[in-house]
C-alpha cells in the first residue's frame, strides 16, 4: 500500500487518466474534431478545472507536475537532435527558407512587444520585472517547458512565481491558437485563399529497422537508455558551468533555464561520434514516438500545473502582454506570409499562427483541417525552416534575455528599455536580411489580395 502513496505515482497515474478521457472525448465528440483541438490540451483543461485550483478532486502534486514539464522540454529536444537529419537538405524550398528568416523575426517580434508593455506600465508607476515581458516569446513561440524553465530560473533576480508566470502564458497562448486560429481557418477557405492541394503526397523512403538479436535490448528500450544518457551528460555539463559561473548567481540560474539547448548540442555530439562507431544503436522511430509521448504529457501537465491564484495578482500584465502578443501575433503571420512566401502563404500562415502561439504540433493541427493529409509545402517548410532558424534566435535567447535579466537584478532601472531599444535594432537588422536574402517584399497589394497575395 506504502508504493501507492507517493505524489508522484497518484500524479502520473492521474494525468494518463486525464490522457486517455482527453483522447475518447476528442474521438466521440465530432464538435471538438472540426475545432482540431488536441486530446493532450483537453486532456489539461479537464486538469485544470478538477484540479487544486478548480473542484480540488484530483491527487495531483503541482511540484511532480513542473517537474515532469522542466525535465520534458530537455528529453524532446535531446530526442529530436539524434534522430536522422532530413535527407536531400539541400532542396530546400522557398517556404522553409522563408521560416528560417521568419522565426527570428516573430521571436524578436513578440520580446518587443513584452518589453513595450512592461516599459508601459513603468511610465504609469507600476514596477515590472522585464522577465515578464520577455515571458511573451518563451511561452508563445517556444512553449510550456522553456517558459517554466527560464521563469523558474529568472525568480533568483526577482521575478515572483516566474514559473508560474511562463506557464500561464503558455496556456494563453495555446487558447490564442485554438480559438483564434481554427476560425482564421475556416475565414481563409471561405475567402478562398487555399493554394490547389497537389494530387499526390510526396514519398519518403523508410529504411526498414534491423531486427533485434535475442536477447538485446528492445527498440524502444534502447533509445531511451540512450536519451538517459544524454540526460546524465547534460546534467554534468550544467553543473559544471553553474559552478564555473559562481560568482555570478543570476547567470549561473539562467544555466539550468537552457538546460535544454545544451543537452540539444550534446546530443548532435553523440549522434555524429554514434553514425562513426555504431550506427545501430540509432533508430529514428523510438526516437519520434518518444517525443510524441513527452509532449503530449509535458503539454497536459503545464495546463494542469496552473495556479489561478497566480493569474488573478498578475491579471493585468499578463492580460496586456498576451492580448496585445496575440494580436501582433496574428497581424504578423498575415502581413509577412502574404509578402514573404511565394507558394501556398495562407497554408504557411496558419503553421506558424499556430507555432506562434503554442507549439508545432499544433500549427500542423490546424492546417490538418483543410490539408488532412499534410499534402501541401508548409508542414514541410516549418519542419525544415525550424532548424535553420535556430542562428537567428541564438542573439536573442542567449543574449539579449539573459543580459537583461541580469542588468534587472543589478538594479538598473532602465534595463528594460535599453532591451527594447537592442530587440527593435535586431528585428531591423533581421527583416533587412529578409528582404535581401530572401523573398520578403514590404509593398504590393493589399492584404491577402486573392491569388497569393504576393508583392511585385
Amino acid at each position: 500500500m506504502t508504493f501507492w502513496q507517493s505524489p508522484l505515482v497518484a500524479t502520473l497515474v492521474t494525468l494518463a487518466g486525464l490522457l486517455a478521457l482527453g483522447g475518447v472525448l476528442r474521438s466521440r465528440i465530432p464538435a471538438l474534431r472540426r475545432l482540431a483541438v488536441p486530446a493532450c490540451i483537453l486532456a489539461g483543461l479537464l486538469g485544470l478545472a478538477l484540479g487544486p485550483d478548480g473542484a480540488d478532486v484530483l491527487p495531483v502534486d503541482r511540484g511532480t507536475l513542473e517537474s515532469l514539464v522542466y525535465h520534458g522540454l530537455g528529453i524532446v529536444f535531446i530526442a529530436v537532435a539524434l534522430q536522422s537529419p532530413p535527407k536531400g537538405g539541400g532542396a530546400v524550398g522557398p517556404g522553409a527558407k522563408a521560416f528560417s528568416f521568419g522565426i527570428p523575426v516573430m521571436v524578436s517580434l513578440q520580446a518587443a512587444v513584452g518589453l513595450a508593455v512592461v516599459v508601459a506600465l513603468g511610465l504609469l508607476g507600476t514596477s515590472t520585472h522585464p522577465g515578464l515581458g520577455l515571458l511573451l516569446p518563451m511561452g508563445f513561440e517556444q512553449g510550456p517547458g522553456q517558459a517554466l524553465s527560464l521563469g523558474t530560473a529568472w525568480e533568483t533576480s526577482g521575478l515572483v512565481d516566474g514559473g508560474q508566470l511562463g506557464l500561464i502564458i503558455a496556456a494563453v497562448g495555446f487558447l490564442w491558437s485554438i480559438v483564434v486560429g481554427v476560425p482564421l481557418v475556416a475565414w481563409g477557405k471561405r475567402k478562398g485563399l487555399l493554394a490547389p492541394v497537389p494530387s499526390g503526397a510526396a514519398e519518403v523512403a523508410v529504411e526498414a529497422s534491423p531486427e533485434a538479436p535475442p536477447g538485446s535490448l528492445d527498440r524502444m528500450t534502447g533509445q531511451v537508455a540512450l536519451i538517459g544518457v544524454c540526460y546524465v551528460l547534460t546534467w554534468g555539463a550544467c553543473t559544471a558551468l553553474s559552478s564555473a559561473l559562481a560568482g555570478m548567481p543570476d547567470i549561473a540560474a539562467i544555466v539550468w533555464g537552457f538546460h535544454f539547448i545544451l543537452g540539444a548540442a550534446i546530443a548532435m555530439g553523440v549522434r555524429a561520434l554514434l553514425v562513426r562507431l555504431a550506427p545501430e544503436a540509432l533508430d529514428d522511430e523510438p526516437l519520434r514516438r518518444v517525443a510524441g509521448v513527452v509532449v503530449d504529457w509535458m503539454t497536459a501537465g503545464a495546463l494542469v500545473a496552473v495556479q489561478l491564484a497566480v493569474l488573478s495578482a498578475n491579471w493585468l500584465p499578463i492580460l496586456l502582454v498576451t492580448t496585445i502578443g496575440g494580436v501582433v501575433t496574428l497581424g504578423a503571420c498575415l502581413w509577412l506570409c502574404s509578402r514573404a512566401f511565394p507558394e501556398a502563404p495562407f497554408e504557411h500562415a496558419i503553421v506558424w499562427f499556430g507555432m506562434s502561439t503554442g507549439t508545432l504540433p499544433l500549427g500542423l493541427s490546424l492546417l490538418r483541417v483543410v490539408d488532412p493529409e499534410l499534402r501541401s509545402p508548409a508542414a514541410l517548410s516549418a519542419v525544415i525552416g525550424s532548424a535553420g532558424a535556430i542562428l537567428g534566435v541564438v542573439p536573442v535567447l542567449l543574449v539579449l534575455v539573459p543580459m537583461t535579466v541580469s542588468a534587472h537584478a543589478s538594479g538598473n532601472p532602465n534595463a528594460a528599455l535599453l532591451a527594447l531599444g537592442a530587440v527593435v535594432a535586431y528585428l531591423g537588422v533581421l527583416l533587412a536580411a529578409w528582404r535581401f536574402g530572401g523573398a520578403l517584399r514590404f509593398g504590393g497589394k493589399g492584404l491577402w489580395a486573392k491569388g497569393g497575395g504576393e508583392g511585385p
